[in-house]
């Protein structure tokens, strides 16, 4: 969701307020030219893989190094 409010916010100057009043079930018509293009669908997947992988691998060291029981459960 925040991807998708950062792209909003670029390509409209605004967080369109469709990406919170939709619901699954009975989704109201996309508003004009939001359809993404696939190449901008992949560049903002590759963006959120590249953000989230130095947290992810930071976590994972700490996990190896400390025992901690609680870490278990993450």
């Amino acid at each position: 969701h925040l991807a998708a409010c950062m792209v909003s916010l670029v390509r409209e100057g605004r967080i369109n307020p469709w990406l919170f009043g939709n619901h699954p079930l009975a989704p109201p018509p996309l508003p004009p030219r939001y359809m993404w293009s696939l190449g901008l669908l992949y560049l903002v997947y590759a963006l959120c893989v590249a953000a989230l992988y130095f947290p992810c691998r930071w976590f994972a060291r700490v996990r190896a190094e400390r025992r901690s029981q609680w870490l278990s459960y993450l």
